[in-house]
């Protein structure tokens, strides 16, 4: 569980994504796998004072964001991966998303298929305005990190993922739901 004391003027949510809006990947990649397990590490390497300070930088970026009214929906990559994700951040708003898996920030090393699966210490799917995404983007750009516009919502309900010239739903939430936490 998780307690969190102190003031937001402004939250991100998993229920604030809304059709129309792009979907934002900010990955940090300057890390390794915990192998074998699909855990890629951007933050164990920081524990001395100069590293947390840097990581502490890093995770400012989100409320600044939120603050600064670029994006109300926002979702840390958990152990779902990367799509399962973001299909809890569409059930949980009532969405659908197509996701292109060419522009998804990765290590070069790291195959497509581990990829998805993997939990990484510092990633997060935002959603955006189309015209805030350059601005998300930029800032966590500045801090090092990788982030990429890697798909769009809309109000299919589904969670489609382009590949190449391929094109597939991954889930759909209207006739499967995940969590059962759809609006």
């Amino acid at each position: 569980s998780v307690a969190i004391l102190g003031r937001a003027r402004h939250l991100l949510t998993s229920f604030d994504a809304r059709p129309g809006e792009v979907l934002i990947a900010a990955i940090d990649l300057r890390g390794r796998w915990h192998d074998p397990h699909p855990f890629w590490d951007a933050s164990s390497a920081l524990c001395h004072t100069e590293g947390a300070a840097r990581l502490r930088d890093d995770l400012d970026l989100l409320p600044g964001i939120a603050e600064d009214g670029l994006s109300r929906a926002a979702k840390d990559i958990s152990m779902a991966g990367l799509l399962g994700t973001a299909l809890m951040l569409a059930e949980c708003s009532g969405i659908g998303m197509t996701i292109t898996l060419d522009d998804i920030p990765r290590p070069n090393d790291a195959p497509m298929e581990r990829w998805l699966s993997a939990f990484p210490s510092y990633g997060y799917l935002l959603t955006a305005r189309p015209e805030d995404a350059e601005a998300i983007m930029a800032r966590f750009h500045g801090r090092g990190i990788a982030a990429c516009v890697i798909g769009r919502c809309d109000s299919t309900q589904r969670l489609d993922v382009t590949w190449a010239d391929e094109k597939e739903t991954f889930w759909d939430l209207a006739r499967t739901p995940l969590m059962g936490c759809a609006p």
